[in-house]
């Protein structure tokens, strides 16, 4: 008897429920801080974080881009289109914000509070970006509607 989840449909399914919370999530922050933050005000608030190493004129570039790249990258992500590109910019994105949180190693929190915590939340959705980017979008995509059998 076949497996029914080793068939292409259960394989784009699954492909499409790692990228719609990464999706959604990437596209709600963007959009918040467009319209209930404000980018300059964003902007402000954010640039303390900027890591020492980093010149200031970049920081100040990237976190002009960061809305920008969240809320396209998600709405990418959730539709399905350029998924392999999407899946990579949206990882690097992450590694950044991770990297600014806490430190090289701020994907893992060595001592969290409860076990629950043990990792960061960029680390979980940088997940999600890499599954795009290295296994591609799937079936229920629109990369898969322009370009057919192709894998994209």
């Amino acid at each position: 008897m076949k497996n029914p989840l080793q068939s292409n449909g259960s394989q784009s399914l699954g492909l499409l429920l790692a990228r719609l919370p990464l999706g959604i999530v990437l596209a709600l922050a963007g959009y918040t801080k467009f319209h209930t933050i404000g980018l300059n005000q964003f902007v402000s608030e954010h640039l303390s974080q900027v890591p020492d190493y980093m010149p200031s004129w970049f920081g100040n570039v990237f976190l002009h881009a960061v809305p920008f790249a969240e809320l396209g990258l998600g709405v990418l992500l959730i539709v399905g289109l350029l998924t392999r590109v999407s899946g990579l910019l949206a990882t690097l994105m992450l590694v950044s914000f991770g990297m600014i949180q806490s430190g090289v190693l701020g994907f893992i929190n060595l001592s969290p509070p409860d076990a629950s915590k043990l990792f960061q939340s960029p680390a979980v959705y940088a997940t999600f970006a890499m599954i795009a980017f290295l296994v591609g979008p799937g079936s229920i995509s629109v990369d898969r509607l322009l370009w057919g059998g192709r894998k994209a």
